[in-house]
C-alpha cells in the first residue's frame, strides 16, 4: 500500500512537472482531525456499531499537489497525510487496588487522497475560495499497549472512501500562500491484534494480556482542519 501510495504520487509530479502549461502548487500542511472512534472485537455475534472509545485530539502533517487541468477554474490534486494519535490511561490491577496499570490506546494511518477542486467565482487574484472532492485510500494500525507491552499486529485491511471539502487561499506573493481548508470525510479500517506474551509483570503485580486475536475497527469521522503553506511553480 505504501508502495502504491509513492508511485501514485510521484507520477503526479512528473506528469504536472511535463506539463509546462498547468499551474503547479505544492502545499506542507498541519491538520486537526477532531473524533476518532473504536470499536471492540466486531466478529463477535451480538455486535452493535456504538464506539467505545472516542480519541478527539488527532494531530497529522503531510503534503499535497496541485495542478491545474482543462480550464482555469479547475484543479486536480493528489495529497498525502499522516496521522498519529495515542491516548494514555490508567486501569485498576484486578489484585492489588493500589497499583494502577498503564494502558495506550492509539493509532497511526496512512492517507493518500486524489481531489478536484472548484475555485468559486467570487474569488479574486489574491483570495480564492474552492469546494471540491475525491475519494482516498487509507492504511492504518492500532497502538495498544498494557504495562510497556505493545499488542502485535495479525492483520490490518486497507479501505477506501470519498470525502468532500471546503477552503481559502491566500496569495502573499507570486510564489508563496497560505491555505485554509475544512474536510468531511469517515475513513475507517479493521486491526487484528493480541499479544505475545501471555502475562507481564508491572509493580510487583502480575497482568495477564490477552492471547485470543480480537478486531477493532477505528474510524477517522471527525472533521479534518487543515492549515498549509503554499508554493507556486
Amino acid at each position: 500500500m505504501r508502495r502504491l501510495f509513492l508511485l501514485i504520487l510521484s507520477s503526479a509530479v512528473w506528469c504536472s512537472t511535463w506539463a509546462n502549461d498547468m499551474h503547479l502548487s505544492v502545499t506542507l500542511k498541519g491538520t486537526f482531525t477532531t473524533n476518532t472512534g473504536f470499536f471492540y472485537d466486531i466478529n463477535r455475534t451480538n455486535f452493535v456499531f456504538d464506539e467505545e472509545k472516542v480519541i478527539s485530539s488527532n494531530l497529522g502533517y503531510g503534503a499535497d499537489v496541485r495542478w491545474n487541468l482543462m480550464w482555469d477554474r479547475f484543479y486536480l490534486g493528489i495529497g498525502v497525510e499522516k496521522i498519529r494519535s495515542v491516548d494514555h490511561s490508567f486501569a485498576y490491577s484486578s489484585f492489588s487496588d493500589n497499583v494502577r496499570i498503564p494502558t495506550d490506546e492509539g493509532f497511526s494511518v496512512l492517507m493518500i487522497e486524489l481531489s478536484g477542486y472548484y475555485i468559486v467565482p467570487i474569488s479574486s487574484d489574491d483570495i480564492q475560495f474552492y469546494m471540491g472532492g475525491g475519494f482516498g485510500l487509507y492504511d492504518g494500525n492500532r497502538l495498544y499497549s498494557i504495562a510497556g507491552v505493545q499488542a502485535s499486529t495479525v492483520n490490518s485491511e486497507s479501505s477506501m472512501g470519498i470525502h468532500v471539502l471546503t477552503g481559502v487561499e491566500y496569495k502573499i506573493s507570486n510564489y508563496i500562500g497560505v491555505r485554509g481548508e475544512i474536510k468531511f470525510r469517515d475513513p475507517h479500517f479493521d486491526v487484528t491484534d493480541k499479544f505475545d506474551q501471555p502475562y507481564t509483570t508491572f509493580q510487583g503485580v502480575r497482568v495477564p494480556l490477552r492471547q485470543t486475536e480480537s478486531v477493532t475497527r477505528i474510524n477517522l469521522y471527525g472533521i479534518n482542519y487543515m492549515v498549509g503553506m503554499v508554493f507556486q511553480f
